[in-house]
């Protein structure tokens, strides 16, 4: 293949919500800036904790350039071949031994964390929801192990801010959601590394779609030795 990329999920959790929205229907975006023409034919290794890495041949069907960043991020759409054959056993085997999707959860309010968790166990009913109703509180239970963190920024802007950095410096960086209804607070979280914007409070069908984006989002798409040029974005 003239082109091969390998893409790295964090957890098996990550790759299963990922395999759930988008591998099962036979394609995957991947984040990038590489010209790539569509047609051209693709290898993907996908990196996986606990399955190893697995192959996977594809051809790009679409491409979105930086200049279109208004509807989205630049990159690739990849539509896979043979998907269920090559990925089946490592499902299986991966499914197996799921441990559910863990979640850290910081908001001052206790209503709205009451109706935030309550939520996001109507998207994933065998979701873990840590709750926490302070910085320090979620800066204590915060580790890699966590598969993404929801912080709202408008009770406490310095402390969400500090807990939005405090993940992207685990290895590897936690996905994080930052919810806020100011204008100046969605920038600074987005300077201090948010992974995803939500209005405060959150509409249910926003809430599912952010989630399950920062939950698949791969930690790292990067060129395989002797292919062709594909940085992430």
């Amino acid at each position: 293949m003239p082109y091969a990329v390998q893409v790295e999920f964090r957890t098996a959790s990550s790759f299963l919500v990922a395999y759930s929205v988008n591998l099962s229907r036979g394609g995957l975006f991947l984040e990038t800036d590489a010209e790539i023409p569509t047609g051209a034919a693709m290898t993907l290794d996908f990196t996986v904790p606990g399955a190893g890495t697995t192959s996977l041949n594809g051809v790009v069907m679409w491409r979105r350039a930086r200049e279109d960043a208004s509807i989205g991020p630049p990159g690739l759409g990849v539509e896979f071949q043979d998907v269920a054959p090559q990925l089946g056993q490592v499902i299986d085997r991966l499914v197996g031994a799921f441990r559910g999707v863990h979640i850290l959860l910081l908001s001052g309010d206790r209503q709205d964390r009451t109706t935030l968790a309550r939520n996001i166990k109507s998207i994933f009913s065998t979701a873990e929801i840590t709750q926490a109703a302070d910085a320090n509180i979620a800066a204590s239970v915060l580790t890699h192990e966590i598969d993404v963190a929801i912080v709202d920024v408008d009770f406490d802007l310095e402390g969400g801010l500090a807990i939005l950095q405090a993940a992207k410096a685990q290895q590897p960086p936690v996905p994080t959601i930052a919810i806020t209804s100011n204008a100046s607070y969605r920038e600074r979280a987005a300077q201090a590394g948010a992974d995803e914007l939500l209005a405060n409070p959150p509409a249910f069908a926003d809430l599912q779609v952010v989630l399950v984006r920062a939950l698949g989002k791969p930690v790292a798409i990067r060129p395989l030795e002797g292919s062709g040029a594909v940085d992430a974005g």
